[in-house]
């Protein structure tokens, strides 16, 4: 059995003409074990599968226990189920032929349980002919995420590197996905090819409105994604949309991870933290936002 090393070296192929080194910009080859850029800078493609286009990256926040929690809700409570049905749906509807699909890039991947969901999905619906499935990129500025996404996942490429200047020649990417993470348009715009196509969810109003109701005031309960979708409407053309909610009971070891991997419960105290632990449930609402490539004017 191959490692994962080889797999990552083997993924990496398809990839390194469409790559550029993170710090001057030239192009990357794999050359003496490392990834190496025409002017010599070197990244290592760790043992676990992943390569670290970001080595010096320190992340504070984000780390082993948050992603271990976030990997194990995804999985074992399926926690999104049937958001990745209908971001596909979606895509379709808007003209994209998944069988003709070359690459897609998630942004945010965290530690990679929504990719590969997604990419279980696709496989689906090309009736598991690997000739027709995207080559698949999960990129995310945490190391912590990546590594884990390398530990539990092989259908895609894991990459360490920053979404604010993608390590992407231009006109090299045809699909991306941001799920719940920040977005530079003017990059994703640089990166797309010419009929390139950008999907990024964001939390619809009543996303995780139990939580939210214990540790906002009712002001700002509603989560209001009016502003989000109208910036990212103007960044793309041909827009489309969709909404997903669902509410989704949990037991108590996943409401435990459900607290530990959601950023809103960081400064909680004593008291809100009790009265999330009793929760036996929680709300997924989500925007699902669709837009091809637009040239700058």
């Amino acid at each position: 059995m191959e490692s994962k090393r080889t797999q990552a070296i083997q993924k990496f192929n398809y990839w390194t003409t469409r790559m550029t080194c993170p710090i001057c910009k030239s192009n990357l080859s794999f050359s003496h074990n490392q990834v190496r850029c025409d002017h010599n800078h070197s990244f290592d493609i760790a043992k676990q599968g992943y390569i670290n286009l970001a080595p010096n990256h320190q992340e504070a926040h984000y780390n082993s226990d948050l992603f271990t929690a976030r990997q194990r809700i995804m999985q074992d409570a399926n926690l999104y189920a049937g958001v990745y049905h209908q971001i596909l749906d979606l895509i379709m509807e808007k003209g994209v032929d998944l069988s003709q699909v070359s690459n897609l890039i998630d942004l945010g991947t965290g530690e990679g349980s929504h990719l590969h969901q997604l990419a279980q999905t696709w496989q689906a619906h090309v009736a598991n002919d690997q000739d027709q499935m995207p080559q698949f990129l999960g990129l995310d500025l945490a190391k912590d995420g990546i590594l884990s996404a390398a530990k539990h996942y092989t259908n895609a490429l894991w990459v360490v590197a920053d979404l604010s200047q993608l390590p992407f020649k231009d006109g090299q990417v045809e699909g991306t996905i941001t799920i719940l993470s920040p977005s530079n348009y003017a990059e994703l715009n640089r990166a797309l090819s010419e009929q390139g196509w950008a999907l990024k969810i964001v939390p619809g109003p009543n996303y995780l409105k139990e939580l939210r109701k214990i540790i906002l005031p009712v002001d700002e309960q509603k989560h209001d994604t009016s502003a989000s979708i109208a910036k990212f409407k103007a960044a793309f053309n041909d827009f489309g949309q969709s909404h997903y909610q669902q509410y989704r009971p949990l037991n108590k070891e996943h409401i435990r991870d459900l607290i530990q991997m959601t950023p809103l419960m960081w400064h909680a105290n004593e008291s809100q933290m009790t009265e999330a632990m009793a929760l036996d449930g929680i709300t997924i609402d989500l925007q699902i936002l669709f837009g091809r490539k637009k040239e700058k004017s």
